[in-house]
């Protein structure tokens, strides 16, 4: 990378703005275009829950990037007090997860048999050590399973500290909708947004949900899948925990997020009866302490979904100097970290951390855009 590239980044998510930061910290000049707030999209809407631990039908190359990008976290939070002050909420606890019905129990079975077989650590605790791990949880689960190197974040206030950060490192955000991304000869040469042309060196597909919908890039089949969630003051357990139905997030202004649904509706982001039913029920099933909770809000969020369920993330083969950041479905927030280590060594040259082959984008081919309700894992878990 000539030391004074031109970077233009296409959105201002987790994604975007911690690539753009690290471009910066290399050298590049680095602007990002957002069509509005930068994290104001799934960035924000999801819960920011860190999990590591391996899942059923998860691919190998996959696992150890969610394993190596978990490991970045605690040297990021420090990083970010030190170059901005501030320092977002961090819980390195680890994670329950229970089995709240009989028939839960095979899913629990499995996810253990993997983890086990792998050397992730992965301990099942006793009724009355559940208890103790997490006072509030449902008395009458069947089983649980705990992973200490779990965690979760804030995921609000460490994006917009990771954009405070790129700021301060040089990076500029900027306000429009790009119109599309134009190319010669092969090679991109920038994007046209609010109908004005800007010349880059390289250009960096990060809109999420919207990826796939940008004028002059190829093929890219991303699409989105609405969560809902939402927030109770209350917190009768203070780590998180998961079951097949959903998952709560304690953070620490002492509210509790319930989570979330897996749906294609479209690019529709709003809140329904029936999602928020399904979201009250997972919770309460998790802790019916919550059910007193005072109501604080629901929200709704597109996470970018693929038909592999593996985010695209490296250059496109038609267009080289075009790199896709896309794709993470609903590991945006523990996969930022690898993304952008990965994207800068596409651009630097460096070698990347791991094997990009099985996320270049050019396997886009290959891949059918699903029919509503495939994309996705079911299971929380």
């Amino acid at each position: 990378m000539n030391k004074n590239a031109n970077v233009i980044i296409i959105g201002a998510g987790i994604v975007g703005a911690t690539c753009a930061w690290r471009l910066a910290q290399a050298g590049a000049r680095v602007t990002v275009f957002e069509r509005n707030a930068p994290g104001s999209e799934a960035s924000q809407a999801a819960l920011g829950s860190l999990t590591f631990h391996a899942k059923a039908k998860m691919p190998s190359e996959f696992r150890e990037m969610c394993r190596q990008s978990r490991q970045f976290f605690p040297a990021i939070i420090k990083e970010l007090a030190e170059v901005t002050g501030e320092r977002p909420d961090y819980r390195a606890g680890g994670q329950l997860l229970i089995a709240p019905a009989e028939d839960d129990l095979p899913i629990l079975d499995l996810i253990y048999e993997i983890n086990a077989r792998l050397n992730i650590e992965v301990e099942r605790p006793t009724p009355k050590e559940c208890r103790l791990l997490a006072p509030g949880v449902n008395p009458n689960i069947y089983g649980s399973l705990f992973f200490p190197d779990d965690a979760s974040v804030d995921n609000t206030a460490l994006t917009l500290t990771i954009v405070r950060a790129a700021e301060q490192a040089g990076v500029a955000f900027k306000r429009g909708t790009v119109e599309a991304v134009e190319s010669k000869a092969g090679r991109v040469t920038g994007v046209r947004c609010n109908s004005q042309t800007h010349s880059a060196d390289w250009v960096i597909v990060a809109a999420g949900s919207w990826s796939g919908q940008i004028p002059g890039i190829p093929l890219l089949p991303v699409v989105p899948i609405r969560g809902q969630a939402l927030a109770v003051a209350t917190q009768p357990i203070r780590r998180s925990v998961t079951s097949p139905r959903g998952y709560i997030v304690p953070r620490g202004d002492g509210q509790t997020l319930i989570g979330a649904t897996v749906e294609q509706a479209g690019f529709v982001e709003a809140n329904t009866l029936d999602g928020l039913r399904e979201v009250s029920a997972a919770g309460l099933e998790i802790s019916p302490a919550l059910g007193q909770g005072e109501f604080l809000g629901a929200w709704a969020g597109l996470r970018p979904g693929t038909p592999d369920n593996l985010p695209f993330i490296g250059p496109f083969a038609e267009l080289p100097n075009l790199i896709a950041a896309t794709g993470h479905f609903r590991n945006g927030i523990l996969l930022a970290p690898i993304t952008a280590e990965l994207v800068r060594a596409a651009i630097t040259g460096e070698k990347p951390l791991l094997e990009l082959q099985p996320f270049l984008p050019n396997r886009a081919a290959s891949l059918s855009v699903p029919e509503p309700g495939q994309t996705g894992d079911a299971h929380h878990l």
